[in-house]
C-alpha cells in the first residue's frame, strides 16, 4: 500500500483555510459580511454561461422561446419593474419565456437572466393565478439574483468539494477500490441531495426580500404567501410538473407564516409606491398562446 504524500495533504489543508477565510464580501441588500468568491461580474458571466446552455437544451427539444408577444411582453414589464427597485437595479436584467404549459417553473441565473415557464399558471395545474402571485414569484427570483444566493452557494461547495476530490485522490494513490467507490458514493449523495438546493435561510430570505421588491414595485404583496400556501397544498401531478423554484425547495407552510410576519412592513412600502398595478388580473384571461406556423 502507497502511503499518502504529505505534501499534498499539507496543500489540501492550505486551500481549504484559504477557501473558509479568503471570501469575505459584503452583501449588497443587507449590508453584512458574508463569503463569495465570485466577483458581481463573474455572477455576470457565469449567469450568461448558463443561460445560453439552457437555452441550447431548450432549443434541442424544440420549445417556443419568446414566441408570444402578450405573455413575453407580460413577464419583461413585471420583471423590469421590480428589478428597478432592486438592490441591484443596473444588472443587464433579461427575461426568457418559454411556452410549455406542461413545466411550472421559474429560476433566475446569477447576474439577471430569469427564465419562466407557461405552467406556472397553467389552469389545471399551475400555481398562480393573478399578475401580482406571478410577480411575488418573479420578485422571488430577482432577490435570489440581488442576494447573489447562486454564487455564495458555489462558494460553500467549494470546501466539499474539494475535500471529495482530494478523498478520490487519496483512495486511487492507496489504489484501495471500495475507498474509491466510497468517495464516488459520497459525491453522488452530495450533489444530488445538497448542491441542487438553496438553504432553508436562502429561501425565506428571497421570500422576504422578494415581497418587499414587488411592494416597492407596485404588486400587492399579500399575493406571496397565498402563493406558498397554494404550493404547500400541491397535489403530486403538480409537484412532478414542478422544477426549481417549486421542487427543490421545502413543501410546507412555513415559508407563508413567515412572510405574513413581514406583510405590514410591506403593506406599508405597497401604499407609499408612486403606481399601483392592476395585479388582480386573472392570468387565465390571456388570449390564447400563440403557436408559430411550422
Amino acid at each position: 500500500m502507497k502511503s499518502f504524500p504529505l505534501l499534498p495533504l499539507g496543500t489540501l489543508a492550505g486551500l481549504l483555510l484559504a477557501l473558509g477565510t479568503g471570501c469575505a464580501t459584503t452583501d449588497f441588500v443587507t449590508g453584512k459580511s458574508v463569503n463569495n468568491a465570485y466577483t458581481l461580474d463573474e455572477d455576470i458571466q457565469l449567469g450568461k454561461g448558463f443561460h445560453a446552455e439552457t437555452l441550447a437544451q431548450l432549443n434541442k427539444e424544440n420549445q417556443l422561446i419568446n414566441q408570444d408577444p402578450v405573455r413575453l411582453g407580460m413577464v419583461r414589464a413585471i420583471t423590469g419593474r421590480i428589478a428597478a427597485v432592486s438592490d441591484l437595479p443596473d444588472l443587464p436584467y433579461e427575461i426568457t419565456f418559454v411556452g410549455d404549459p406542461k413545466i411550472i417553473n421559474a429560476y433566475a441565473f446569477p447576474g439577471g437572466n430569469i427564465m419562466v415557464f407557461e405552467g406556472l399558471w397553467d389552469s389545471k395545474e399551475g400555481l398562480v393565478q393573478t399578475l401580482d402571485e406571478l410577480a411575488a414569484v418573479i420578485a422571488h427570483e430577482i432577490a435570489h439574483v440581488t442576494c447573489r444566493h447562486a454564487t455564495e452557494e458555489m462558494t460553500r461547495e467549494m470546501i466539499p468539494n474539494l475535500a471529495i476530490a482530494g478523498g478520490m485522490i487519496w483512495a486511487t494513490l492507496e489504489e484501495d477500490k471500495d475507498l474509491q467507490l466510497l468517495f464516488a458514493g459520497i459525491a453522488v449523495v452530495h450533489n444530488g441531495l445538497i448542491v441542487t438546493r438553496y438553504s432553508r435561510k436562502d429561501e425565506l430570505e428571497a421570500d422576504r426580500i422578494g415581497m418587499m421588491y414587488m411592494a416597492k414595485a407596485g404588486y400587492d404583496p399579500a399575493a406571496a404567501p397565498r402563493v406558498w400556501d397554494r404550493l404547500a397544498a400541491a397535489s403530486d401531478s403538480q409537484m412532478g410538473k414542478a422544477l426549481s423554484i417549486f421542487s427543490t425547495h421545502p413543501r410546507d407552510f412555513l415559508r407563508s407564516q413567515e412572510l405574513r410576519k413581514h406583510l405590514p412592513e410591506a403593506q406599508a412600502l405597497y401604499e407609499a409606491a408612486p403606481v399601483k398595478h392592476k395585479g388582480t388580473r386573472k392570468l387565465s384571461e390571456l388570449p390564447p398562446l400563440v403557436t408559430p406556423e411550422k
